[in-house]
């Protein structure tokens, strides 16, 4: 079952129901894959718990086709309310190109220093293009 809270979207435990696991990058990519057909930029947050167990997910930035910002306090605020052990950042490049920016790099270091101060880890951030996507974590992208 679904609640949404806003833009937080919960999913609600019901005894015998399976939780989601993300534990690949294919894993985020199948669940993100929409994300490749929007005109704009939708960075989005997906909340885990320390066993990698789906939480939530929020859109937290929606941008121009070429960039996409964020606040970091709405980042915080929604881990510690979702309690979550770790988060995936996760948004779309509508030009196509699936590397990851100089800005790209930037928000993925300052989303890290500030995880970590409240000992969340930040496992990725996912790119998804048109023809391909792209790990930060696996290209060994800063802060990875």
């Amino acid at each position: 079952m679904k609640k949404e809270l806003g833009n937080l979207t919960v999913k609600v435990e019901i005894q015998d129901e399976e939780t989601h696991t993300i534990q690949t990058l294919h894993d985020v990519k199948r669940r993100y894959e929409y994300l490749k057909y929007k005109q704009k930029e939708h960075l989005y947050a997906v909340f885990l718990n320390n066993s990698n167990r789906f939480i939530a997910d929020k859109l937290i930035g929606l941008g121009t086709r070429d960039s996409v910002g964020f606040d970091l306090q709405d980042l915080i605020r929604t881990a510690a309310i979702t309690n979550a052990g770790a988060v995936i950042l996760v948004h779309n490049h509508p030009s196509g190109k699936p590397g990851a920016t100089q800005k790209d790099i930037e928000t993925t270091k300052d989303a890290n220093k500030i995880l970590e101060k409240i000992d969340v880890e930040l496992l990725d951030h996912v790119i998804i293009a048109k023809d391909s996507d792209h790990s930060m974590r696996q290209s060994n992208d800063d802060p990875f």
